[in-house]
């Protein structure tokens, strides 16, 4: 059965812009002020109304740290001074059929920009991800990262979202992993998956960036967002 859960943010099509993820862009679109940084080295995304879905390893040393909550300014999406603490935080689970890197975690103030969440299938879609990660010269960067990836999603069930890399390096680096993978159709997108920090394949024209994908989680999340996010 298909289904979403709660969105306060338009979805709207995100436009690309400007250099700089690894081989990305700059995030020029207010729709992406969602995407947060978790604990200084981690990136997430808002959902409900006081939550942000991220990777269960990023809160593993410390699961009550803070968020930040970017701005829009200047035409991009910034870093801010604007934190919120953890007050707690949930994830699903071991599991060997599935991806469960994944972790809800509750903030101490409502911020009421929760992106869509869906169960729907991404197989043979077009994805996106954005993230606060090392640039491709290993900065940290001051403006959120934006990436269409060329390639389409390949959905494999014990091991959550692939998307192929043809270069071999273009998409989520370092400090990317709990952030979002988004799938859009039109002006409607969803988080679709988190990414998880890994990749796969060691040549060039062989590698795969994976993500442990919503819809295969999908019980434990509208469980835990129902109860604790709005």
């Amino acid at each position: 059965m298909k289904a979403s859960l709660f969105i306060a943010l338009s979805a709207v099509w995100i436009p690309l812009a400007a250099q700089a993820i690894v081989n990305g862009r700059f995030a020029t679109d207010p729709f992406l002020r969602g995407v947060v940084k978790v604990n200084d080295d981690c990136t997430g995304a808002l959902i409900g109304n006081k939550c942000v879905l991220t990777a269960h390893h990023c809160l593993a040393k410390n699961r009550l740290g803070e968020v930040m909550l970017p701005v829009f300014k200047s035409s991009v999406v910034m870093e801010s001074t604007t934190k919120s603490k953890i007050v707690s935080s949930s994830s699903p689970g071991f599991s060997d059929k599935r991806c469960y890197d994944m972790e809800i975690a509750v903030l101490a103030q409502p911020h009421n920009m929760g992106y869509n969440l869906t169960n729907n299938s991404v197989q043979g879609q077009n994805v996106a991800v954005a993230g606060w990660g090392f640039l491709g010269d290993y900065t940290i960067p001051k403006v959120l990262q934006f990436l269409q990836y060329t390639s389409k999603a390949k959905v494999v069930p014990s091991e959550g979202i692939v998307v192929p890399v043809p270069d071999g390096a273009s998409g989520i680096a370092f400090r990317d992993s709990g952030g979002p993978l988004f799938a859009c159709k039109g002006d409607k997108c969803n988080v679709v998956g988190v990414a998880n920090g890994k990749a796969e394949g060691s040549t060039l024209m062989n590698t795969q960036h994976l993500w442990c994908d919503v819809r295969s989680n999908w019980a434990w999340i509208e469980k835990t967002v129902k109860a604790k996010c709005l």
